[in-house]
């Protein structure tokens, strides 16, 4: 089958499906208008609300008022999600196409996706050129090729979506998370527009305290006036970023044109999901150790099964591994007047470092300062980091996977505690199923002993 699917071959698979689909999708209408919104409703509440009611003077009943009409609206988007879920899973057409025409249709997706975002992009630089007198007129074209392509995106999404689950699945059952075949919880997830995050940290210490999950599409001004409305407010350091994927259920992918990158965020969220009634899920949003093993353990798993999706089903995606570098014997520097090539890794951790030993000394404002001067540094050199405080090393510091630490990570231990506990496990499954006992670095430590 070729790599891009004919409409046609679209237009048979949904014939083939629809009258065995009919009737079902009579009562999935009739659900929809009535009884599924209210279960949904009442499930997501039961889910995320907490037992005790917030005072009037509480600093998150505050928050929540001054980002009144700026946050995400979870609920109309999960119910909305888990219905076009249920209704699609009612007719399955995926099961229908052989191995071979699955990867094909899921190629193709990506491929329109990519197109899209290529359309997109020539539009948007029509209205920007300031030479461009007519950008209605000029782009009309394109914008009528870009909304065709959108269109059939969306038509697709849906069997891509399925396709993509059931391959991702299939490694995490080898691993031994499946009861009666199935995946427990189901992994599923929706291409979608992701919102922004809203992390707020101490001045005083490096520690993401509470965060807040913003609407999609924000502007660069807007995520200035939310960051500094609310240090203002709370004396906090703040950072609205965007994100990669949300453990959200379904979870949350952005729309990506990149198959590897979509494989690795549908792995890593489902981690999210399978460790929420464990200790670090449960303690995710209070408890920083917690939160910090979660993350860690999703890149790492993330990381192995990922690979062996694409292997299993894209190997033409596969990279070569790089050859192993011969050793050389140290030879003594040499003195030249170039420079030596910028280092990212080595000056964000020395940033970091240095951060952490102000802060220590409560030395506030010359931490903060520091920061917005190696700011200045990384941007001169290529990285447009818009924002480096508090905030920024509290959010990407949990993500400590790296071999050695991560270098926004300072002189955390419980990073390279996971990984330790990781090479000790006879499988990635193995070290999940570990990890979901633990709460505390005792607990690691104790578990890789």
């Amino acid at each position: 089958m070729n790599v891009r699917l004919s409409d046609l071959f679209v237009h048979k698979l949904w014939t083939a499906t629809r009258h065995a689909g009919r009737r079902m999708a009579v009562s999935i209408t009739r659900a929809r208008r009535t009884v599924l919104p209210k279960l949904v409703m009442v499930g997501f509440l039961l889910v995320t609300l907490t037992y005790n009611v917030q005072a009037s003077n509480d600093r998150g009943a505050a928050m929540d008022r001054l980002l009144s009409g700026k946050l995400f609206d979870f609920v109309t988007w999960t119910a909305d999600a888990a219905l076009t879920k249920i209704g699609f899973e009612t007719v399955q057409p995926q099961h229908g196409l052989s191995d071979a025409d699955q990867t094909a249709f899921v190629r193709d997706f990506m491929s329109r996706v990519a197109e899209y975002q290529q359309l997109e992009a020539q539009v948007n630089r029509i209205y920007v050129n300031p030479d461009v007198e007519d950008p209605d007129g000029t782009s009309a074209d394109l914008r009528a090729q870009r909304d065709r392509v959108k269109a059939e995106i969306d038509a697709r999404q849906n069997l891509a979506e399925a396709i993509l689950q059931e391959q991702v699945e299939s490694v995490y059952r080898e691993e031994g998370f499946s009861l009666g075949g199935q995946i427990i919880p189901p992994l599923r997830f929706r291409f979608t527009p992701l919102p922004y995050v809203l992390i707020m940290s101490p001045r005083d210490r490096i520690e993401r305290i509470d965060q807040r999950e913003l609407q999609t599409g924000l502007t660069v001004d807007e995520q200035d006036r939310i960051e500094r409305d609310v240090s203002k407010r709370f004396n906090l350091s703040t950072l609205v970023t965007p994100i990669g994927g949300l453990g959200a259920y379904p979870t949350m992918l952005p729309e990506t044109s990149s198959l590897e990158y979509a494989i690795s965020v549908a792995a890593h969220e489902w981690v999210h999901n399978y460790l929420l009634l464990a200790p670090v899920g449960l303690n995710y949003s209070d408890d920083p150790v917690a939160r910090i093993i979660n993350e860690t353990t999703a890149t790492i798993v993330e990381r192995e099964i990922s690979r062996r999706v694409v292997e299993r089903y894209y190997p033409e995606l596969v990279r070569p591994a790089e050859p192993a570098r011969p050793e050389r014997p140290i030879a003594q520097p040499q003195k030249t007047d170039k420079p030596p090539p910028f280092d990212f890794r080595h000056e964000m951790r020395t940033t970091r470092l240095r951060v952490d030993d102000l802060l220590a000394a409560g030395k506030i404002e010359e931490a903060e300062a520091y920061m917005e001067e190696r700011r200045k540094l990384l941007v001169e050199n290529g990285y447009a980091i818009r924002k480096l405080n508090q905030a920024y090393f509290a959010f990407h510091g949990a993500y400590n996977a790296e071999p050695g630490g991560s270098p926004t990570a300072g002189r955390d231990p419980i990073g390279p505690a996971v990984l330790a506990l990781r090479q000790r496990s006879a499988s990635v499954g193995d070290f999940l199923r570990a990890i979901a006992t633990v709460r505390t670095l005792a607990d690691v430590e104790r578990a890789k002993a």
